[in-house]
Order: C-alpha cells, then sequence, then structure tokens
C-alpha cells in the first residue's frame, strides 16, 4: 500500500514538473501569481541571451502596442535608408499626426536626414517622423506595413498585426507582450538604433523650416528624470536603472500606457514589457518587472570571451585546421538549486568551410547546454586569417605538408638519380677493366706469336 502510494506521488510530481516547463521554448517559466504584483494588464520578463521566460502575465493575450510600434518602424527604416539621408515631411504627414490627436513635431516641407527623424520617433515618439520615414521607405505608409508584418514574421511573432507605421490606435493594430520582446531584442540588436534607443537626450539640429530642438527619451529609466503623466503637467521620478540600455513607451487615446525596456545583468540581456498599464504607473510597473528580473537571474560563466576551441576542418587553406574563438563570454542562467557540473559546451565548425578565411570571421557556433538542453549559443570567430592554400590544398594536404612532400620526393628523386650514376659509373669502370683485360690478353697473345715466329716454331 505504502509503495503504491509513493508511485503515485512520484509520478505526479513529474507531471507537475513537466507542466512547469512546458512554457513555448522557454527553459522555465513563473506564472502571474508568483511574481510582481503590476497595475499592466499584460507582462513578461524574457531572458533574450538564453531564451527563457522568467515571469509572464497575459503574454499571448492580443493587445494594443501603441508607441512601440515605432521600433519596427525605425528598425527598417535604418535598414532600407542611409542614415545622412535627406527626407521631406509631408502635409498628409503632419495631418495624420494631428488627425490622432497628437503633437506633429515638424513642418510640411520640412527636411531632416533618416537619423533625425529617428531620434524623434524614438525619443518623443513623433508620429510624423514615423510616417514620414515609412512613405520614403516604400512611397506610402501602406505599403510600408506590409514589410512591417512581414519582418514580423520572420523574427517569429505570432500575435502581431500592424496597420500603421506609428502606432496611431486601430482595431487591427495589435501584439501581445511575448511578441513585443522579441521586436525590441531584433530592433535593439541593429547597432545604430541601439545607439539611439540609448541616447537619453537630444539637440536636434535648425532645419530649413525651423530652429534646433530638445529631444529627451521618455525611457526615463537610462539617466533619470521626472515623467509627465497627464496634460495638466504632473510628473513622477524615476530614477537611473543600471544596465537599461534601450526601449520604448507607447500611449493610447484612451490614456493606457505601454512600454519595453532591455536590460543588462551580469552579461545577460533580459527585456520586460508592460502592455495596458497607466501613464502614472507604467514606470513603477516596469522597475518591478525588472527588480524581478535582478532577483532570479543567477549568471554563471560557462567560457570567457575568446576561448579557443578545439581546432574545426577546413579546405583549401594553407592549414586544413582552423582555431575558432568565442565572439563573446558563455555565460548562462543558472537555475536556483543546479549545479554548475551541468553546464557543458560544444564547438560546432560550418560544414565545408574553405579558404581563405580572414581573422573574426564567423566560421561556427559554440553550444551551451544545461543538462543537456540548449540553453544558448554563442558565434565562433576564426583565431587567424588563413590563406588560400597551393594546388594540392584541395586534397586536404596543407603547405607544409606539400613542402614535406616536395623535399622527400626530391631527395628520393636524388637518391635514386645518384644510385643510378653510380651504377653507371660502376658499369662503365668494369667495362674499362674488362676493355684494359681484353687488351692485356691480346698483347700476351701478340707476344707469344711474335716470340713463335723468332724461333720459327712450328707449333
Amino acid at each position: 500500500m505504502k509503495k503504491r502510494l509513493l508511485k503515485k506521488i512520484i509520478i505526479l510530481s513529474v507531471v507537475l514538473a513537466v507542466t512547469a516547463g512546458s512554457f513555448g521554448s522557454a527553459v522555465c517559466a513563473y506564472g502571474a501569481s508568483d511574481g510582481p504584483d503590476i497595475k499592466g494588464q499584460a507582462a513578461i520578463v524574457y531572458c533574450a541571451s538564453t531564451n527563457e521566460v522568467l515571469w509572464q502575465k497575459n503574454s499571448d493575450k492580443k493587445m494594443n502596442l501603441a508607441s512601440i510600434t515605432k521600433l519596427m518602424t525605425c528598425l527598417i527604416a535604418i535598414e532600407k535608408l542611409g542614415l545622412n539621408e535627406k527626407v521631406t515631411v509631408k502635409q498628409s504627414a503632419v495631418d495624420a499626426a494631428r488627425l490622432a490627436q497628437s503633437e506633429a513635431w515638424n513642418i510640411a516641407g520640412e527636411e531632416l536626414t533618416v537619423e533625425e527623424l529617428v531620434y524623434e520617433a524614438m525619443l518623443v515618439s513623433s508620429n510624423d517622423a514615423a510616417i514620414t520615414l515609412a512613405a520614403a521607405v516604400s512611397g506610402s505608409e501602406k505599403k510600408f506595413v506590409k514589410l512591417m508584418n512581414k519582418r514580423a514574421e520572420e523574427i517569429g511573432c505570432t500575435n502581431t498585426n500592424f496597420t500603421n507605421a506609428s502606432g496611431i490606435e486601430e482595431k487591427n493594430h495589435y501584439s501581445t507582450a511575448a511578441d513585443v520582446v522579441k521586436i525590441a531584442k531584433e530592433a535593439l540588436s541593429n547597432k545604430e538604433l541601439l545607439r539611439i534607443a540609448g541616447t537619453s537626450k537630444y539637440i536636434l539640429p535648425k532645419t530649413n523650416k525651423s530652429e534646433s530642438r530638445d529631444l529627451e527619451n521618455s525611457n526615463y529609466f537610462l539617466e533619470g528624470g521626472k515623467a509627465k503623466i497627464d496634460p495638466s503637467g504632473n510628473t513622477v521620478s524615476v530614477k537611473k536603472y543600471k544596465g537599461v540600455f534601450g526601449g520604448k513607451t507607447g500611449t493610447t487615446l484612451a490614456r493606457k500606457a505601454t512600454m519595453v525596456v532591455g536590460c543588462e545583468f551580469d552579461g545577460l540581456d533580459v527585456y520586460v514589457a508592460v502592455l495596458d498599464s497607466t501613464v502614472a504607473k507604467r514606470y513603477a510597473d516596469v522597475k518591478k518587472l525588472l527588480d524581478y528580473a535582478k532577483e532570479n537571474i543567477s549568471s554563471y560563466e560557462a567560457f570567457p570571451k575568446g576561448q579557443e576551441f578545439d581546432k574545426g576542418k577546413l579546405k583549401g587553406g594553407a592549414t586544413n585546421r582552423i582555431e575558432g574563438v568565442a565572439a563573446e563570454a558563455g555565460i548562462v542562467n543558472l537555475p536556483e538549486g543546479a549545479s554548475a557540473s551541468l553546464v557543458t559546451t560544444e564547438a560546432l565548425y560550418d560544414e565545408n568551410l574553405t579558404a581563405p578565411i580572414k581573422k573574426g570571421q564567423k566560421i561556427g557556433s559554440v553550444e551551451i547546454y544545461l543538462a543537456d538542453d540548449p540553453v544558448r549559443t554563442i558565434d565562433l570567430l576564426a583565431a587567424r586569417d588563413v590563406k588560400k592554400g597551393w594546388f594540392l590544398s584541395s586534397f586536404g594536404i596543407t603547405n607544409l605538408q606539400t613542402v614535406i612532400i616536395i623535399a622527400v620526393l626530391a631527395l628520393t628523386g636524388g637518391f635514386f638519380i645518384m644510385i643510378a650514376v653510380l651504377r653507371i659509373s660502376n658499369r662503365r669502370k668494369r667495362a674499362a677493366r674488362r676493355k684494359e683485360k681484353l687488351k692485356k690478353i691480346a698483347m700476351e697473345q701478340m707476344e707469344r706469336e711474335r716470340d713463335y715466329r723468332q724461333r720459327n716454331w712450328p707449333y
């Protein structure tokens, strides 16, 4: 009876453990009841470095993402246009911004660079800047939206649909907290957008229509400040949060607030997002999410940046092996109670690597496993240049091996030539000795014959 009861308890424990660990592709996830108490109706704490959902609340619920939309808009604009490219603001962009009851930051006919428009869109959430960028890329906002939805699908968003480039509230314009962090991760992986999103203040230079203007980032976690929470000018104080490197806020006409923030914790990038909060509580919500991440992350360095791994195979090179080094430190989140001995690594070189190879070129990856489950992938870079090999390199023979082969062949050939020369010399010497001997015999015969003749012997 006791054995049967114990068996049931074990089975129940296994089922609960599997259920707890089955949230998407995450290694561990916690329900809303286990996490921070926030005003927002949907939220997520996501470790992008290891693809772990640390906590979530209604993270797959479709909601308005407001001006977080501009992360996607600016990402595509930077990828498709040059930062120094001049763009003229059209009246339609200004009218669209005003129609949405938002402030128009620009004047029709004003000329700005793509970079300046991105600063406007990211720091002060200019709707006319976002619409202008969309038109500059695709000719119209409607065509640009197709690019946005295509890109969202490419990065793995499953519950996102864009109908405009600015985030103006519309019925079919929505996303989820789970998709928002994917968008933020992709956008802030772009170095130029990361630089702009991480700028707390920027002076927009004088244009053909306006004097210079001061722009202040609404992501006050970058440097701290006072965030305006209503049209009357009331504010809330927001302290700088160590490690925050970028993000985006959004506010709907109904004063519903959204925000996504990226923060680095001990070598791990974490993104937190909150949707459908209030303007007054948005920053408090995000801080609680960041604090939760900080408390629940335990980083472990499996290997340092620049760690060299076993050599990989290479074709057509001066050498047929190449050393790979880690592009960054192999830091993972070690769950509470987990031993570092459970962390293992494996270097995987790209198949059919062919010379020439440049130092720093990606040549493979390092997989980091936690109890045989992959938790992170780090790029493997070439430790040095490898030039194209000589004529035998296509057979996997290195230049050094080619030199050795040629040297051996030369020595072997020289040896056989020497043997042949010696043999010829010996044959000539033997022939000369035989000739000398025959000559001596002939001379002796001639001497005898002459002696016979002198004696006049008949025989």
